[in-house]
């Protein structure tokens, strides 16, 4: 960045007016080049869809949804009512979502009047899940759907702004809250006292 910077000054320094006007576009291309770096750099998201950012619930329908797991089993979220219900959205390419697996497992393991579920969101999570879930051994059951529907944004969970999500829903399979990005201890033990 000190290297732009400094060209950027070089650009700036008008001694010989017949070269100011090619500078002066060059100096304005690299400014915008600058931008964009900038941009891609913080992830390029608005402040709605920061990482770490929670968003109210959204639908008042109580969940119900039917996913399969790598084994050919099904899980359904409606089945799961009379205790809070974590749902994690990630994908098996996404090292947020795989670090998420962490403080997700340890709060798993320390809440057993919790349920939780993860959802791959992504075209072929019926090929990439089986194998994922035997390398990293969640304590929680990994599924997707098979119609495409979540990761269309067109199931019951609506649109999936980023992943990794956590959405997560109380004892009547009611949205709480949906939470993006990294799931630090706190904010899962946050996340579960709302939906007590």
């Amino acid at each position: 960045m000190m290297g732009l910077l400094t060209r950027l000054r070089k650009l700036c320094d008008f001694k010989d007016r017949a070269t100011a006007a090619p500078r002066i576009r060059t100096g304005a291309h690299l400014l915008g080049i600058a931008g964009l770096v900038l941009c891609l750099a913080c992830g390029g998201a608005s402040s709605l869809n920061a990482p770490g950012h929670a968003q109210g619930g959204r639908d008042r329908r109580a969940i119900e949804l039917g996913l399969r797991r790598p084994d050919g089993d099904w899980i359904h979220l409606g089945d799961l009512r009379g205790q809070p219900l974590f749902v994690f959205l990630f994908a098996t390419f996404d090292g947020v979502s795989q670090a998420s697996l962490r403080p997700l497992s340890r709060f798993r393991r320390t809440h057993d009047d919790v349920h939780m579920v993860g959802i791959a969101a992504q075209p072929d999570a019926n090929q990439l899940l089986d194998p994922y879930e035997r390398a990293l051994q969640p304590p929680f059951p990994l599924t997707y759907d098979p119609q495409h529907d979540v990761h269309h944004g067109t199931s019951v969970l609506g649109r999936i702004e980023q992943i990794p999500t956590l959405i997560v829903y109380d004892e009547n399979g009611f949205e709480v809250e949906r939470y993006v990005g990294f799931p630090s201890e706190r904010t899962l033990e946050r996340l579960y006292d709302e939906a007590r």
